[in-house]
This record gives structure tokens, sequence and C-alpha cells, in this order.
């Protein structure tokens, strides 16, 4: 990709007149190559022509969207650079040779398979490029956003702490198991959890059996204690439902399936949940994160927005007609995978 860029950028400076020793041909037009021994030359006009046939839509916007994002964030371009790092780091680490050690090579070979890449400095650039297009996404997800989706949220999806402890029974599954091996634990720590239950029932003390049976060893010994919580917290969907729909003083009456294992549940307490003024930023935040996994073609929408705030003009009627087919085919191509799943 750097190679096409260059040799675009090379084709533009030719034909804004960037050198005055370039000699023309009969026609008056420029040549960029010519030969002693015959009457053949290759003009400036067949250079473009054949790079704008090769590249041109594709790379035309990718020099577009580069152009636009990182004028339109200057201020996050550090970010973009640190965060091009972290996930270049990440998938290094899917790249080892025969002795465990990093291997270059085999990246390299991925990047040019997968991606079409000649060096590590594109997939960055690439990465980084991902980085600001998620920015540009997400404030204009957040220009989408009205007062009756943000009131809407609060009033649904806001609510007060909750005092919540628990009982953690995580199933003994080792990977070199068999499957009826670990059906047989996941069976095990199931009906240990009914037996925790059931002797809740009897009147056992919840802070006793906790510290008896739970797993959490951060926990067990404060009676299984998780303080005040609020939603997403504890970093599962199946706990927070259960939070949140049990009567306050009530425990689970079944376990609880999470992606760990099974809990049992007691909420003790409640505060009243914040006023809006207090969690609107928290609310807007949580509306974009939907907006953006709601819509398969957000991006789009929002690169597209872009190009038409910083007044973006196609003088080559092909590109022109050439990049809003361009368009069509992706938005299809969105609209499809989207259907499909």
């Amino acid at each position: 990709m750097k190679k096409k860029i260059i040799a675009l950028m090379f084709v533009t400076c030719l034909l804004c007149g960037c050198s005055k020793t370039v000699s023309k041909l009969d026609d008056g037009k420029e040549a960029v190559a010519s030969f002693d021994k015959k009457k053949l030359s290759i003009s400036v006009d067949d250079l473009y022509k054949s790079l704008k046939d090769k590249y041109g839509t594709t790379e035309l916007i990718d020099l577009i969207d580069s152009a636009i994002l990182k004028d339109k964030y200057k201020d996050k371009l550090e970010d973009a650079e640190k965060d091009a790092e972290s996930n270049f780091k990440s998938v290094k680490e899917n790249f080892k040779d025969e002795d465990g050690n990093y291997s270059e090579k085999q990246l390299l070979a991925a990047l040019k398979q997968y991606y079409g890449y000649n060096s590590i400095d594109q997939f960055k650039e690439m990465l980084k490029m991902s980085y600001l297009k998620t920015e540009a996404t997400k404030e204009y997800a957040k220009g989408k956003i009205t007062d009756s989706e943000i009131k809407k949220y609060y009033k649904d999806e806001i609510v007060g702490d909750r005092q919540v402890s628990h009982i953690e029974i995580i199933p003994n599954v080792k990977d070199d198991m068999s499957d009826d091996e670990k059906k047989a634990a996941e069976e095990k720590a199931l009906s240990e959890a009914k037996e925790v239950i059931a002797k809740l029932k009897k009147g056992e003390k919840f802070e006793d059996l906790a510290k008896k049976y739970s797993d959490d060893d951060d926990t067990k010994n404060k009676g299984g204690s998780l303080g005040y919580i609020n939603k997403g917290d504890y970093g599962d969907d199946a706990f927070d439902t259960e939070v949140w729909s049990l009567e306050i003083g009530k425990y689970s009456n079944t376990p609880v399936k999470t992606s760990s294992g099974y809990e049992i549940v007691y909420v003790t307490k409640e505060k009243d949940k914040k006023e809006l003024d207090d969690v609107k930023d928290e609310i807007i935040d949580a509306l974009v994160d939907e907006k953006i996994a709601s819509s398969s073609t957000l991006q789009l929408d929002a690169l597209k927005q872009l190009r038409k705030d910083y007044g973006l003009n196609i003088e080559d009627e092909e590109l022109k007609t050439s990049y809003n087919k361009y368009l069509d085919e992706q938005y299809t191509s969105a609209t499809q995978t989207t259907n499909q799943n």
C-alpha cells in the first residue's frame, strides 16, 4: 500500500507541475518514460489511468479518510498510536517459531496473505486508522441520541446500588478431562449449589454457608459480601439479572448459571438511584454502544457524513462514479451480513 500511495502522489505531483524538467510528447502530454532506440513513450496520463484502474477507488477512499480523520482527531493521534501498538503486541503473540519465539517472518506472511500488506508499518497504520474510525463512529452515534432515549434509558436501566452477597460454586473442570468427566463435574457443582439453597431454606445463615461452601476466596471469609454493586460491576449478565430481580432480603431459589459456575445470590439493601444529571454521560455512552452494536452501517454513515462536512469533491468523473458504486456495494454488503446473522 505504501508503494501505491507514493506512486499516486508522484503522479499528482507531475500533474500539478511540480517537476519543471519533464519532457513533452508530440501531443503536448508530459512523459514519465521514453526510449532512446525506439520512438516509444509513456505519458503521465497513461500512468495515472493505469494506477486509477488498478487501485483508484479503494486507494482514494483510504487517502481521503486518512487526511480527514488525522485532521479531525489531531488530539487523539497519540492515543491511536498507543492503541495500535497494544493491538499489534497482542497479534504478535500468535506468531511464534518452533522454539516459541516471536517470528516476524510468519507474521509478515500472514499480513501479506490476509491483508495484502508488505510491512508491519502498513498494518500498524491500518490499526491506527481503525481507532480513529471508531472515534468518528462514536461521535456520529452520539449526535443521533435524543433526549427521549436518554430519559427512557434512565427509567428502564438505571438502578440504585444494591448490597449483595453471594456463594459461588465452581465446577472442578480441567482441560484434559473427557466430555463425560466435565459433565459429571458440572452436575456435582450444581448439586452442591442446590444443597446450599436447601440449607438456607432450613434456616442456616448465609454467611456461615458462604464460608463453608463458596469458591470465591476474596469474599468467602466475609460471608460472601460483595458490598454495594451496580449493573455491570460483577461482569456477568446472568448474575445482574438475578440481583435486580430479587426482592430486598431474599436469596436465589435456584442456582444461577454464570460463565464461571453456579451462584446463590443474596440481596440485603438498596440505595436510591442517582439523579439523571449525575448519570447522563454514562447513559449516553451506553446508548452509543447500543447504536454501534445494532447497526452494521453506522461507521459507513459516519465516514460518509465526515467527507460531506469537509466538502469533499472528487474531480475525476470516472473515480466519482466508482466511488458512488463502491459506497453502494459497501452498504449492500453490510446489510446482507446483518440479515444473515
